[in-house]
C-alpha cells in the first residue's frame, strides 16, 4: 500500500531546485562496497528486500501535490539489479552507477547493483536521491544489508515511520538564527543561470598513520574534536589578504532516537569567521571553535527560512565542508569488504567540496569543476593543507604562518 507523507522544509528546497534547472546528479548520494569472496546472490537480493522493509523510505516516489512535494513510500520495491561485465569495465559501470539522475517524478529513488567479478566477488553500488538519504545514511544502510545478508539475519522491524524525519523549528528559533544571519549576511552559490551543472572531478588523500596519531593526541591536549582540528587548518589555508572564506559546515539534525534511520537529517549553514584563524595554531583553533559553537545554535533552521527573497541556490558557500566518522564495518557473512565511501556523483555544486571520512582510515577527498588547471591546483591546495596539519600538530603554540601563495582563485 502506498502511504503519501509531507516533505520537510529542507526536501522541499531540493525539490524545487530539481524543478527550475537541470542538476544532472548534483543530489546523488551513492556508496560502494567491493565484497571479495563467493557471494550468494540470491541472498543478497532477498537482502535488500529485507533491507526495504527495514528502511520504507526506499521504496519511496515523489510527487507534486498542489505545488508542494510529498513522498509515496511504498511505491517501488527495491530490487537488486544484477550486472554481468569484464572485468575491465567494472570500474566504468560502478562510476555511471554513482553517477545515476533520479527522476523524481517517475522514480524511484533509490537503487541497488550488484557487478560479478570472475573470481567470485564484485562491486556493489546502492545509490539514492538526497530526498531520502543524508552521508550518515550511508553507514545505516550498508550495516543494515550486511545484517542481512548474513545467515542469522535479524527479524525485520521498520526502523522508523514513514516520514520526513526532520521537524519544522520552533518560533525563538527562527528568530535567533534571523538575527544572526543579517549579523552574518551569507553568500549562498546560486543556481546556475544557463540551467546547468559543472562537470566535477576529485583528489583524495588518506592521513598518515602517524598523522592520525598526533591528531588523537591534539584532540585530548587542546580539548578539542578531530574536526575542529582538521577544520582549523582548512580555515588557515583558504585564509585571503581580505579575511577568511566563508565555509559552509554540512550539520546533522539527528537526535539521538532518530540516530538509527535514514533520511536527510543535514542542514548546511556557512560559518563566516568575524577575524583570520591566525596566531598560533591553538589560537587560531579557539576563533574556530567559538565560531562553530555559535552556528551550532542554529543547525535546525534553513537559511531560507530566516531570509526572504532568498534566491534559489545549490550550496550556502562557495567552499562547503563534511566530515563524518565512521564505525568499523560492515560486514558480510564470509566475504572480506572494502567501501567507498566518498564514491563520486560527478558534479560540482560549488567551488570546493571537501570531505573527510574518518573511521579505520581518514581519507581527505576534495571535490571541485572539472579541468585540468584546476586539479593542478587542488592538488597542491590539499598537499599544503595537509603539510600545515602535519607542522600544527607536532608544535601547536607555535606561529600558524600564512601560505605566501594565496588560495586558488577557483575557491
Amino acid at each position: 500500500m502506498t502511504q503519501f507523507v509531507p516533505t520537510s522544509p529542507l526536501q522541499r528546497g531540493i525539490w524545487f531546485n530539481e524543478q527550475l534547472a537541470a542538476l544532472g546528479s548534483a543530489y546523488t548520494v551513492a556508496v560502494t562496497a567491493h565484497l571479495r569472496g563467493p557471494v550468494d546472490v540470491g541472498r543478497l537480493a532477498r537482502a535488500c528486500t529485507a533491507l526495504a522493509a527495514r528502511h520504507p523510505l526506499l521504496t519511496a516516489g515523489c510527487h507534486n501535490l498542489d505545488g508542494l512535494p510529498w513522498l509515496a513510500v511504498g511505491e517501488h520495491p527495491l530490487t537488486l539489479t544484477v550486472e554481468p561485465t569484464a572485468d575491465g569495465t567494472v570500474r566504468e559501470r560502478v562510476e555511471r552507477a554513482g553517477r545515476t539522475r533520479f527522476d523524481l517524478s517517475a522514480g524511484p529513488l533509490a537503487r541497488v547493483w550488484w557487478f560479478p567479478l570472475r573470481n567470485g566477488g564484485g562491486v556493489l553500488v546502492l545509490a539514492a536521491h538526497h530526498l531520502i538519504v543524508d552521508g550518515q545514511s550511508k553507514d545505516i544502510l550498508l550495516r543494515d544489508l550486511a545484517d542481512r545478508y548474513g545467515p542469522d539475519a535479524p527479524p525485520v522491524v521498520a526502523a522508523q515511520p514513514a516520514g520526513p524525519g526532520y521537524r519544522t523549528p520552533p518560533e525563538h528559533l527562527v528568530v535567533a538564527a534571523t538575527e544572526y544571519w543579517w549579523r552574518n549576511p551569507p553568500r549562498p552559490v546560486e543556481l546556475p543561470r544557463d540551467g546547468g551543472v559543472r562537470p566535477g572531478d576529485t583528489v583524495v588523500r588518506a592521513l598518515t598513520p602517524r598523522t592520525r596519531t598526533r591528531l588523537a593526541e591534539a584532540a585530548v591536549a587542546l580539548d578539542a574534536t578531530r574536526f575542529e582540528l582538521l577544520l582549523t587548518v582548512l580555515a588557515n589555508c583558504l585564509t585571503r589578504d581580505d579575511g577568511p572564506v566563508p565555509i559552509a559546515i554540512e550539520l546533522s539534525v539527528r537526535t539521538p532516537a532518530e540516530a538509527d534511520r535514514i533520511g536527510m537529517y543535514v542542514n548546511e549553514l556557512p560559518l563566516t569567521l568575524p577575524t583570520p584563524p591566525t596566531g598560533s595554531y591553538a589560537a587560531a583553533l579557539t576563533t574556530v571553535r567559538a565560531g562553530l559553537r555559535e552556528l551550532y545554535a542554529h543547525r535546525t533552521v534553513p537559511l531560507a527560512m530566516c531570509r526572504p527573497g532568498t534566491r534559489p541556490f545549490l550550496a550556502t558557500a562557495a567552499v562547503s565542508v563534511s566530515y563524518r566518522r565512521i564505525a568499523p564495518g560492515p560486514v558480510f557473512a564470509g566475504l572480506a569488504t572494502t567501501v567507498d565511501w566518498s564514491a563520486f556523483n560527478g558534479v560540482a555544486r560549488n567551488a570546493l567540496h571537501v570531505m573527510i571520512d574518518d573511521g579505520e582510515q581518514t581519507h581527505v577527498t576534495f571535490q571541485f569543476p572539472a579541468s585540468a588547471d584546476v586539479r593542478g591546483r587542488a592538488d597542491a591546495l590539499i598537499d599544503r593543507a595537509l603539510a600545515v596539519l602535519d607542522r600544527s600538530l607536532a608544535a601547536p603554540h607555535a606561529t600558524l604562518a600564512r601560505s605566501p601563495e594565496e588560495p586558488p582563485p577557483w575557491t
